[in-house]
């Protein structure tokens, strides 16, 4: 059995801690002899994962499986929702709030019921459009950054509003612009930076989005040291919104394909976020972005420590540098059969995080492994 904590200080026991399997009679012996009781984690303890592996085989349809079909409807409905007002807006010049809040709320439902799930859909979607997968990964991450900070419903609201409509001014810049794969001219890049204001004119005449929204996608390019756009303000004169819209805007291209650079792993992203705070970025919320998703966040692919390749699946509060890894290949890179689900904190540390690939052709198989977030 796992055991998950004591009714007392790890440091009151000979055990190592926080948290120890218990594989011996000498154990529980040595345990019961310090503890009057203690917390068993089921879910990480042998025998839970083997009664949670026959639930799997009896039942197909895991709970995690259905947090993500949830998850997955929400996410194709709020990219209809913003393809329509987007497109409205490249064709008339006009912008429609209906579809966004309706869009903004969907994914508020999902990323605070579900915020795992919510994350690992992100990191396994497919055959959307760049611009309406970013609008819908920087929501998602500001939504699940602001529940990490405790900000209330509304608060919440604004952030995913504000994460949809960031890039709204990109409607105004000329398509072979925004698809041109190589390097821009300067004219062209004003044309791109130009999105910012373009954006804050589209939608400041709408009295029914909050400040912060706009905050957010006015600032969402200001840079703690002045070097930002278009403003160059600095430090806390750029709002709290937009500080956080910063963050989360960039660790999402980041980890994405972009036309003049291949995503990196989260991990590594959070590894540059965290070299730029103070520079660029609030230092305080960049540390706080780290705890909301964790050092190596869902869907990174990982190398263990002895060769083996996996997926992050699940975070561990207990031991954040080693989360939930699904492992999909042996140490030799060969595909296995079955995926097989790995705490790292007792079966083999994670060595390194790997770059992004493509979606796992048996993803279905390998979800059916997951357990539900606790």
């Amino acid at each position: 059995m796992y055991v998950a904590e004591l009714d007392r200080s790890w440091l009151q026991t000979p055990f190592a801690g926080p948290g120890l399997m218990l594989r011996s009679a000498d154990e529980i012996a040595t345990l019961a002899n310090v503890c009057r009781y203690v917390y068993v984690d089921p879910a990480r303890s042998l025998h839970g994962a083997v009664q949670a592996a026959s639930r799997r085989d009896n039942h197909p349809d895991t709970l995690m499986q259905t947090e993500l079909h949830a998850v997955r409807h929400a996410i194709t409905k709020a990219t209809g929702l913003l393809t329509h007002t987007l497109s409205l807006a490249r064709r008339t010049d006009q912008f429609q709030l209906e579809p966004v809040l309706h869009a903004a709320n969907l994914l508020q439902q999902q990323a605070c019921r579900a915020p795992a799930a919510s994350l690992w859909a992100l990191r396994t979607l497919s055959n959307t459009g760049f611009i309406y997968r970013r609008a819908i990964g920087t929501a998602i991450h500001a939504i699940i950054f602001g529940r990490h900070l405790g900000f209330d419903e509304q608060e919440l609201g604004h952030l995913a509003i504000g994460g949809l409509l960031l890039d709204i001014g990109k409607c105004s810049v000329p398509v072979p612009i925004l698809a041109k794969p190589g390097r821009l001219s300067v004219m062209e890049r004003q044309f791109i930076t130009r999105h910012v204001t373009s954006g804050f004119s589209l939608v400041r005449a709408n009295e029914r989005l909050h400040p912060r929204i706009t905050s957010m996608i006015l600032g969402h390019h200001e840079r703690l040291d002045g070097t930002g756009y278009p403003r160059q303000l600095k430090g806390t004169d750029i709002p709290l919104f937009a500080r956080i819209a910063a963050i989360v805007d960039s660790y999402d291209a980041l980890t994405l394909d972009r036309r003049y650079a291949s995503g990196i792993s989260g991990h590594d992203a959070l590894r540059l976020l965290s070299a730029l705070r103070e520079r660029s970025f609030d230092a305080a919320l960049v540390g706080e972005f780290v705890h909301a998703i964790g050092v190596y966040p869902i869907g990174t692919r990982v190398m263990m420590v002895d060769g083996r390749q996996g997926l992050v699946c699940q975070q561990d509060p207990v031991w954040p540098l080693r989360p939930l890894v699904v492992v999909t290949a042996n140490a030799t890179g060969t595909a296995l059969r079955a995926p097989q689900l790995v705490a790292s904190s007792r079966d083999g540390r994670i060595a390194r995080s790997l770059p992004p690939a493509p979606v796992p052709h048996n993803l279905d198989e390998l979800e059916s492994t997951i357990p539900a977030a606790a």
